[in-house]
């Protein structure tokens, strides 16, 4: 599946245009809710940065060290984003937005992979190769996910920013304003 488009869609969307349309749907959550999952969000970057030999066995190169703590900062930001920080009720009242809403390519990219409301989603089969742990990280820099039947692959730079938007979307609907990272600024500029 290329959710690129998709990425697209959520590119365009500006955070003061996201703020305000959860706002209007009522899509908020109490500030200190996500406050963990935010914190290993922040570990997950810390890891995927961190240079040298740090804790590695002897005999390893440094190039293999530094590989291994990237993939395990890729696959804990996507258990931390999709599993961990959950939300019933952001989730779930985005499957009411209308189109012209700025909360509709967030609700497509949370629906992508099924044809009509209540199939398994994108996010719920990553969700569910996550949780059981039916994930590879191919040399290709991709993991290919694995939930029974279902089988998909994606590139680690497309994870990543879907794992970037769903940040967006939680810090967004905090019910307290909470200082946006800077680089966010980006978003909702042709």
């Amino acid at each position: 599946m290329d959710i690129e488009p998709l990425l697209d869609q959520l590119r365009a969307v500006s955070n003061d245009a996201l703020l305000a349309a959860l706002r209007d749907h009522k899509l908020v959550i109490a500030t200190d809710k996500f406050a963990t999952a935010f914190q290993c969000v922040a570990a997950c970057h810390e890891l995927s940065m961190m240079e040298g030999r740090s804790g590695g066995p002897p005999g390893v190169p440094d190039l293999a060290l530094r590989g291994g703590r990237l993939r395990a900062g890729v696959v804990f930001m996507v258990f931390t984003t999709l599993c961990y920080m959950r939300s019933e009720h952001l989730e779930r009242g985005l499957d009411a937005v209308p189109l012209d809403s700025a909360l509709r390519p967030f609700r497509d990219i949370y629906r992508a992979g099924c044809l009509k409301l209540g199939e398994d989603t994108l996010v719920q089969h990553i969700r569910n190769s996550m949780a059981h742990g039916s994930f590879q990280l191919g040399k290709a820099y991709e993991i290919q996910f694995v939930d029974r039947s279902w089988r998909e692959t994606l590139p680690v730079p497309q994870l990543l920013e879907l794992c970037e938007h769903v940040h967006r979307l939680y810090h967004e609907a905090f019910s307290k304003p909470v200082p946006r990272p800077p680089h966010w600024s980006k978003y909702g500029r042709h």
